[in-house]
């Protein structure tokens, strides 16, 4: 019998063993029984028509194609197996048919992959708890540019950063994923921890198909319906030689994320609060309390258009010229509808001082400032500065890649030559109407609780939701925040056969890249005085402080459901609230006369602008045994990295100190400036399998990886401040070296058929360097000025600098536990059923050091697929893991981000093999990210992102 799957095939009459299939033919073809050869090459050909023709020249051969779930797995496994790195990977159901609507989801089934998520949708993919920038990510084998970022945090440069944004690609364009754990010498450089390769389809492997589908979905936050539709067709021409792809995706999504979350901790004294908290009859000591608990609303309108296509000819027999591009816009509008208790700010005392509840959190660094100062877990404060926001994050971020190459193949040759350009490009608004009301509200933070509680007073819930109690302030925020990212790949790789020797290729390359990134930082405030002119609002409707809110004013409400409403404890939150209508005043007040109105400042110290440029070679050597028991691969591979870095800094050299006025300095303007950096790194791997038997693989491998520091970390830009005797420095470390770690793996593989296989392995990772916030005391010379006496006395003066450094490094150790089976030998319905379960063990040598590791990771799936009907249920679960480290985070409690269990479903039914139907649900059980603080097990954040429901029809040919 002779089971193929689309990418596959097995032999049930002869041993399970999966050949290796490559280019090479004739005689440099692995050692395979005549039906298997003639099978390989009809597979690389792209002619399952092939295998038809072996079938009916062998009468006891049968033919079962698989497709579906089962199909998917068992294309996956033989990926795995038959790679001379370690790898794992997840391979499409059928054209345009990915396992998950989100790439990220998908990739989090894959053994030790963990993802990171943004408003509940995955984003980001970490690999055997390493942090997401040292994963390193690539489209078809090549670096995509990424400009889109958050803007709602207002970060610096609008935190642009190398990690990569899996919203950009829609899962209808994905053939396969590939996660490499261990590279080998032609791998690229970057993933410190591993590299994910996502692969589109090319249309000589296709032929001629067509696949169309549409889904309608609904998030049950906002309780909103979207449309989700994609397409693609693929053809050949010229007697199969030429073949031509297009597909095309847009998807519709309006999610809603409810949250409550306390963003830290201010200091404060029984004066300020009038409050002798402690009844020693003495108002003089500090506490610290909440300085803001927030909850949110946030809407978003999500759009993306993308589209892809690739051209495909066969010179000759032996050259390939191929070419293939995608493109994708993303439109974002997004309201954070925020209401912010600044509790920090200039409360004038407490109210029922009998419920304040207050104690010290055991464990703080000495050297810190909370060190032995109590927290009010618990305090009932009056005049709290409330304010409800209407924070408006509008941007459209467009990405293009495009790539053109030459494959070359004979019996003793391969090589490609490819030359890939990818820019993203985004425009984007954070605006915020701010406004300002007063209220008695009280706050209870207790430890083990979810989230920090909000007690009205009865006076204050009465007039809550009234807009006479508020006053705008201004307009502010981020505008015309623009961030690029470009990226220029030309490269070669080559590689000659060899006969009759343990060496069975040699082969050898080079990359050349070119990188350059750009983020402005610029903002907008607009004045209350002037925004309410260019509003047509009345000047008499102006007080000192601003204007009131009532000609934009909301009160703010879920769209669907109740505010929060997974949470089951005990603490009380309004669940209406009164906030600015930003979007009301952007639509009726063009963009001009708001700049005309108001000012823009320039930050130009957090502006990032850099250059890199990348030259890469290696050489690999190839090897097996004569009976292919024993193969792998060893190589070396060398990087060049050049670097220029752009921004501002003051003369450092011209300080002024006015001694008479209390130490204060005075800075000359800061002027541009550009340091370069360059490194090389030599980076040996080494890979080797044994084939045990038929049914067990034994590998092993060793490498060294790399990857280059955050774009921030190397700005040049340098600010100074303080006064006598607290002298600040605050720089980026253009001189940065690289992430190194020294990786070794082994895995136990098991596979008895193509429906049953077992990995375990073991992994151990010394990261030699780690970039981390650094603080240490340099001496600048001054000129201290004495206006009482007009002298001038030239001095140094001591500074603490903060920046980033290149410090000791961690060890991440663990093991990896994989099994898959489909139960086709058991009776009836047991038949069509399958499961697909791993698990991860990371065990992190200082997790406060090295945040983002899990120690306990795990998925569970089940299958049921006959002819007609597929059905999946996944679940996966991540342990809790260090967000931000002891002891300088969140006040010197740290932050520890919760465990979290997701649950999935598909379900498709086939009316034939052309046309299905399916729903999905995401988060099937409305899961929520929480965090905490790791010292006092304090409430930090609770975010509520819902669930997600989709049906669709499908349709291909």
């Amino acid at each position: 019998m002779l089971i193929i799957c689309e990418r596959c095939v097995f032999f049930a009459h002869e041993t399970p063993y999966l050949p290796s299939i490559n280019h090479k033919q004739g005689q440099h073809m692995n050692k395979l029984s005549p039906i298997a050869g003639a099978i390989a090459v009809a597979i690389t050909s792209g002619v399952f028509g092939a295998a038809s023709a072996v079938a009916q020249e062998n009468d006891d051969v049968e033919v079962i194609q698989v497709k579906g779930i089962r199909g998917s797995l068992a294309s996956a496994m033989q990926e795995k197996r038959e790679s001379t790195t370690i790898v794992d990977a997840i391979t499409s159901e059928d054209v345009g048919k990915f396992p998950s609507e989100n790439v990220a989801e998908a990739a989090q089934r894959i053994t030790g992959v963990q993802i990171t998520r943004t408003r509940g949708e995955g984003t980001g993919a970490s690999i055997r708890g390493m942090p997401v920038n040292f994963t390193r990510v690539q489209l078809n084998g090549n670096t995509l540019a990424n400009a889109a970022v958050d803007l709602r945090g207002g970060g610096a440069g609008g935190a642009i950063n190398r990690n990569f944004d899996f919203r950009l690609l829609p899962s209808e364009f994905v053939r396969t994923l590939e996660v490499e754990k261990s590279p080998s010498a032609s791998s690229k450089e970057g993933g410190l921890s591993g590299t994910i390769t996502v692969e589109t389809a090319r249309p000589l492997d296709l032929g001629s198909k067509y696949a169309f589908s549409a889904y309608g979905a609904v998030d049950s936050n906002s309780g909103k319906y979207s449309p989700r539709v994609s397409g693609l067709m693929s053809e050949t021409f010229l007697d199969g030689r030429l073949g031509i792809l297009l597909t095309a995706a847009y998807t519709h999504s309006q999610p809603e994320t409810h949250a409550i979350n306390n963003t830290g901790w201010g200091r404060t004294t029984e004066e300020t609060l009038n409050f002798d908290y402690n009844g020693d009859g003495a108002l003089q000591d500090s506490l610290y309390i909440p300085s803001q608990i927030r909850t949110e609303v946030a809407r978003e309108d999500r759009k993306r258009t993308a589209l892809a296509g690739a051209v495909e000819y066969d010179l000759n027999d032996n050259i390939r010229l191929y070419t293939e591009g995608f493109y994708s816009k993303r439109e974002l509008e997004s309201r954070s509808l925020e209401n912010i208790h600044l509790f920090s700010n200039a409360p004038t005392g407490v109210f029922n001082t009998g419920d304040a509840q207050i104690q010290t959190i055991e464990g703080i660094d000495p050297s810190l400032p909370t060190y032995n100062v109590p927290f009010a877990l618990q305090l009932n404060m009056t005049d709290v500065d409330v304010r409800g926001n209407d924070r408006i994050n509008d941007s459209v971020a467009k990405t293009t890649f495009l790539k053109a190459g030459a494959e070359y193949r004979d019996d003793y040759w391969e090589g490609e030559f490819s030359v890939a350009h990818s820019k993203s490009e985004q425009l984007g608004d954070n605006l915020n109407l701010a406004q300002i009301q007063r209220f008695n509200v009280g706050y209870s933070c207790f430890a083990g609780q979810d989230i920090c509680g909000l007690n009205l007073s009865d006076e204050t819930a009465a007039r809550y939701l009234d807009p006479a109690q508020g006053i705008v302030a201004s307009l502010n925020g981020a505008f015309d925040r623009l961030t690029e990212d470009e990226v220029l790949d030309i490269q070669f790789d080559a590689s000659r056969f060899l006969d009759n020797s343990i060496i069975t290729k040699i082969g050898f390359g080079g990359v050349a890249t070119q990188h350059d990134v750009y983020a402005n930082a610029q903002f907008l405030v607009v004045p209350a005085a002037s925004l309410a002119g260019v509003a047509g609002l009345s000047p008499a409707t102006v007080q000192a402080s601003g204007f009131g809110i009532e000609p934009y004013a909301q009160v703010v409400y879920p769209g669907s459901g109740s505010f929060l409403d997974t949470y089951s404890g005990n603490m009380s939150f309004p669940a209406q609230y009164l906030a600015t209508d930003t979007r009301r005043l952007l639509d009726s007040v063009s963009r001009q006369d708001l700049v005309n109105a108001g000012f823009i400042i320039d930050s130009a110290s957090d502006v990032v602008d850099l250059e890199e440029d990348i030259f890469a070679l290696y050489v690999q050597a190839d090897f097996a045994s004569s009976d292919d028991d024993i193969s792998g691969n060893f190589g070396l591979r060398w990087v060049k990295t050049e670097s220029a870095a752009s921004g501002v800094s003051p003369d450092l050299t011209q300080i002024e100190v006015l001694r008479d006025q209390g130490g204060i300095i005075t800075v000359p303007p800061a002027g541009p400036v550009t340091v370069g950096n360059s490194y090389s790194e030599l980076l040996p791997s080494a890979n080797i399998k044994f084939r045990l038997s038929d049914e067990f693989e034994l590998r092993f491998a060793a490498s060294r990886t790399m990857a280059r520091p955050e774009f921030a970390d190397i700005t040049p830009s340098t600010t100074l401040s303080g006064t006598a005797g607290n002298y600040q420095m605050v720089t980026g470390n253009p001189s940065l070296n690289p992430y190194i770690a020294v990786n070794f793996d082994a895995t136990l593989e098991w596979y008895k058929d193509m429906d049953t296989t077992m990995t375990l392995a073991l992994f151990h990772k010394d990261l030699a360097t780690l970039v981390r916030p650094t603080n240490d005391i340099v001496y600048l010379p001054i000129t201290a000025i004495y206006s009482s006496t007009n002298t001038e006395i030239l001095s140094e003066e001591e500074f603490t600098r903060t920046r980033p450094d290149n410090q000791d490094g961690v060890t991440l150790k663990g093991f990896e536990v994989g099994y898959q089976q489909f139960f086709t030998e058991m009776p009836g319905i047991l038949s069509d059923i399958g499961v697909q379960a791993n698990y991860t063990y990371i065990n992190n040598s200082d997790p406060q050091v090295l945040t983002a590791a899990s120690k306990h990771n795990y998925n569970l799936g089940l299958f049921y697929e006959t002819d007609t009907i597929g059905a999946r249920l996944s679940y996966t679960w991540r342990d809790e893991f260090v967000s931000g480290g002891l002891p300088n985070t969140f006040n010197g409690l740290g932050t520890v981000i919760g465990a979290r269990g997701s649950l999935d479903a598909n379900l498709s039914y086939s009316f034939s093999e052309q046309l299905s139907v399916s729903f999905e649900a995401i988060n099937v059980t409305e899961e929520v990210d929480t965090a905490k603080t790791i010292l006092g097990d304090l409430p930090v954040d609770y975010f509520d992102s819902g669930r997600r429901l989709m049906i669709g029809v499908r349709y291909s040919y």
